[in-house]
Order: C-alpha cells, then sequence, then structure tokens
C-alpha cells in the first residue's frame, strides 16, 4: 500500500513539472536493470542556468527512493564547451522494504556532461550526493549516491545509455542499507 502512495505522490510531481515547464530544455530519463527501475524529469524553472528535478528509484528487494532538486547549471568553462555542469541539492525521500525504516535528507552535490567534441554522439555523465547526520532525518542518519553512464545520442533529442549507480543510506537502529550497487541501462529523450 505504501508503494501505491509513493508512486501517487510522484505521478503528481511529474504532472505538476510537465505543467510549469515552458522550455525545450526538459527531459525525462528512464532506467532499469533486473531489479530496479528509476524515473526522473527535469526541467530549467524560470532559466537555462537553473534545473529542477523529480525522481523516483523503485527496486524490488528493497525499497523505494522519492528526490526533487534544484541545481545551478552552466557550461564550466565558456559558451560552446562540450562540458556542462550542476551544483546544488536534493531533497531525497527514502523508505526500506525488508524493515519499516523511512527518512529524508537533504544531499548536497551535483552533475556534469561531457560530449566528446570529435565524436559528438558519445557522452559520459555522472552525478555524485551526499548528506551527513546534520541534514538527514527520521530513522536515517546518512546518504550518498554515486553514478557514472556513458551515452550515444540516437537521434537528435534521445540518447541511449549504459550506467552504474551505488545508493546507499545509513539508518540509526539498522546500520548502512544499499538501495542498488548495479549497472543499468536507459533512454533519456529531450523535449
Amino acid at each position: 500500500m505504501k508503494a501505491y502512495r509513493v508512486l501517487g505522490a510522484l505521478g503528481l510531481c511529474l504532472l505538476t513539472g510537465l505543467a510549469s515547464a515552458q522550455s525545450a530544455d526538459r527531459a525525462l530519463d528512464i532506467n532499469l536493470n533486473d531489479d530496479a527501475v528509476r524515473l526522473g524529469f527535469a526541467w530549467p524553472p524560470g532559466g537555462s542556468s537553473y534545473r529542477a528535478d523529480l525522481g523516483y528509484l523503485h527496486n524490488q528487494d528493497r525499497g523505494d527512493i522519492v528526490h526533487g532538486g534544484f541545481h545551478l547549471v552552466d557550461a564550466a568553462a565558456n559558451s560552446g564547451t562540450p562540458l556542462t555542469a550542476g551544483l546544488g541539492l536534493r531533497l531525497v525521500y527514502t523508505n526500506t522494504d525488508s524493515a519499516d525504516f523511512d527518512g529524508v535528507s537533504l544531499a548536497l552535490g551535483g552533475f556534469f556532461r561531457y560530449t566528446l567534441p570529435n565524436a559528438n554522439r558519445f557522452n559520459i555523465g555522472g552525478s555524485a550526493y551526499y548528506a551527513p547526520d546534520v541534514v538527514s532525518f527520521g530513522d536515517q542518519s546518512e546518504y550518498y549516491e554515486i553514478g557514472l553512464r556513458f551515452g550515444y545520442n540516437v537521434i537528435r533529442d534521445a540518447d541511449v545509455y549504459i550506467g552504474i549507480r551505488e545508493i546507499k543510506a545509513e539508518y540509526d537502529d539498522a546500520g548502512r542499507f544499499e538501495f542498488d550497487s548495479s549497472v543499468h541501462v536507459g533512454f533519456e529523450f529531450r523535449f
């Protein structure tokens, strides 16, 4: 029952994001492996220098993660550079399946995307987020997420990619809990 509430909340968040996104810089990201699926939606609220995102990860054996984030985004050097980066924060809610532990964290971090100049259909991206005990609430005392992906631009507004990620949270009475640590494949659609 709890999973249905989380899915309903995520659907409402995605619909709100779609309704408020009025730019061509929106992206829908879907990735999966044998045990987990992740959906994400990003858009620039009020200008191309900002990026808001919503996401949901469900691991059938481990639990659920819902996040909402806000980043400052720009070319890492000057306009036209193949490297884009963003720094910001994410509000993350986690819920384990095996035990009834949940919590909220305010994770700091960022992401990057590098398009290879001489092979501009290929790109490399990554992200990292961390929340120590001081900004973790509920049963949760720490959260971290790190990911890396290699993509191929199939058509101008869509990538297919393979990635690897590790997402863990620490809970006061349960210790460290791994939500996902695996390879996944995905699609990113930009519109």
